[in-house]
């Protein structure tokens, strides 16, 4: 509708301005503009959403960050698979993205749950509990030689890339249909109230996040959470608060239900 508007009225007023001979086309656009003022002030409200930064004392422009040692390694290796171009350069920002969430988990080695036979090892963070700040996007530009836009266009296009900070264990619950059918929503309920936030919000000592999400792919055990990066399903109700108690103790037993089973 805003283009099909846009175009008619850029119409009308060449239309006019060229009848009128005097007038100037900005002069006719201007006539025309408050009609549609209204309504192009508020779309950008509606979509602001996840791409407005919000400012936190852990999250300017100015607040200190460095790559560590890990994840300088992780970047050489990266960037050796592009060529050294701007455009090449500019490839390895969604990869830079994730190594910077990857260095800012800040729980991965405690959660102890051994990984069922024949599963993939994580000796490392996925990335799965961090979170970019503003100052590292502006470290990746740096590191790239791009724009801080480049950087911030990738950033807020995918949702995998957190942009404020995370609980210490960040709990993505997936409400997609096959577990929102198996009781998604119940466990919800009982995250909320057992940590006494709600979906969106992390607990006020910084330990957890709860993040309502779309399929997490192991509808077959639904339903199921993802913490950091960890799957837990099969849930229950009281299953998921002793899984919340041990992940506070740092206590995480390597028996059902925390590992894939049958369905209870």
């Amino acid at each position: 509708f805003f283009f099909w508007a846009s175009q008619s009225m850029l119409r009308t007023a060449l239309c006019r301005s060229t009848s009128a001979g005097a007038r100037s086309l900005h002069t006719a656009l201007l006539r025309r503009a408050p009609r549609a003022a209204p309504l192009l002030r508020a779309a950008p409200s509606r979509a602001s959403g996840t791409f407005h930064h919000v400012k936190e004392a852990d999250n300017l422009e100015e607040t200190p960050f460095e790559f560590d040692e890990e994840a300088e390694k992780e970047i050489a290796f990266t960037l050796n698979k592009y060529p050294d171009t701007l455009q090449g350069r500019q490839s390895g920002i969604m990869p830079l993205l994730w190594i910077v969430q990857a260095q800012l988990d800040r729980a991965h080695a405690t959660i102890k749950a051994d990984n069922p036979r024949g599963a993939m090892a994580f000796p490392k963070s996925q990335g799965g509990g961090g979170w970019v700040p503003l100052a590292a996007m502006h470290k990746i530009a740096e590191r790239l030689g791009c724009s801080h836009m480049d950087v911030y266009e990738v950033a807020t296009f995918f949702t995998m890339y957190n942009r404020e900070k995370r609980g210490r264990f960040h709990i993505m619950l997936c409400a997609t249909t096959p577990c929102m059918v198996c009781g998604a929503y119940d466990i919800m309920h009982t995250i909320e109230k057992h940590l006494g936030i709600k979906a969106g919000e992390t607990t006020p000592d910084g330990e957890f996040t709860l993040t309502e999400v779309e399929c997490l792919g192991a509808c077959v055990n639904a339903p199921m959470v993802q913490v950091n990066d960890m799957f837990f399903e099969n849930l229950t109700t009281e299953s998921t608060v002793q899984l919340l108690d041990n992940l506070k103790a740092e206590d995480l037993p390597t028996s059902p239900p925390y590992l894939p089973t049958s369905p209870p």
